[in-house]
């Protein structure tokens, strides 16, 4: 991937990049800041957000397949898991993991699906048809 980096957050003098940092001062208030950090924290980073996006994928595939269902897909997408997606949606999460399966999916009725949707922050049609 050979992207060029942001001007906004790259600093060609230094060759390195810039991140809000939160620390505690001498007298032990918190406080924030400005601060460079160099390659190899911008290679840690790229690296996680590669094995994210692998996980997105590997989770479209497998609703396209029909192994799981879309709930699986945009858990995944949000960066959730199933207790996370339960508390956002309102649903129980013995219910969030079977609504992982697509015959328990199909079944599900409006109210849970408007659920999901208002947790994923997308339409009920959205739901249903993954990209």
């Amino acid at each position: 991937m050979d992207q060029k980096p942001n001007p906004v957050y790259k600093d060609e003098r230094y060759g390195q990049y810039r991140e809000l940092l939160y620390y505690y001062d001498q007298e032990g208030k918190f406080d924030k800041r400005v601060g460079f950090h160099g390659e190899p924290d911008r290679i840690i980073l790229q690296q996680a957000w590669d094995m994210f996006n692998e996980r997105i994928e590997d989770a479209r595939q497998k609703v396209l397949a029909g192994k799981v269902s879309p709930v699986a897909y945009y858990m995944e997408k949000i960066l959730a898991d199933p207790m996370n997606l339960s508390m956002m949606a309102g649903i129980p999460i013995w219910k969030v993991k079977l609504h992982f399966k697509p015959y328990f999916y199909k079944r599900m009725g409006e109210k849970n699906r408007k659920k999901y949707a208002e947790a994923f922050n997308i339409t009920v049609e959205q739901l249903d048809n993954v990209e």
